[in-house]
């Protein structure tokens, strides 16, 4: 067998996910540690209305996306399974997702062929 990944058609949405970063905070979302799920969806919302907010996808593989005040973004038909959010000083940031749960032959690296 072999992993193939999801489309946005393969995923119900029966596993969205919430997480809200705190206003003048950054937070680093595993969704295989947090959510024991890939996302392949997310929509991202900067809820303060003065300051941009940053967020950067795949760790330090990628450079951080700036997000406006009172801006959202979203990312779609992706296999995100870090994101590195920082809101800014004076309002949260919503982070939606729509997520594909793991097998567990993932998790421990094994992929049966």
């Amino acid at each position: 067998m072999v992993f193939t990944p999801p489309t946005v058609s393969d995923v119900p949405l029966l596993f969205p996910i919430s997480a809200v970063v705190a206003a003048g905070t950054t937070r680093i979302i595993s969704f295989p540690d947090e959510f024991l799920g890939v996302a392949v969806n997310l929509k991202i919302t900067n809820n303060d209305g003065a300051n941009a907010a940053s967020y950067r996808v795949g760790q330090d593989a990628m450079n951080a996306r700036n997000l406006p005040a009172s801006n959202f973004d979203t990312i779609s038909n992706a296999n995100v399974k870090y994101l590195s959010v920082t809101a800014g000083a004076a309002g949260t940031v919503l982070v939606e997702a729509q997520a594909y749960d793991i097998e567990r032959a993932e998790l421990a690296g094994v992929v049966a062929v």
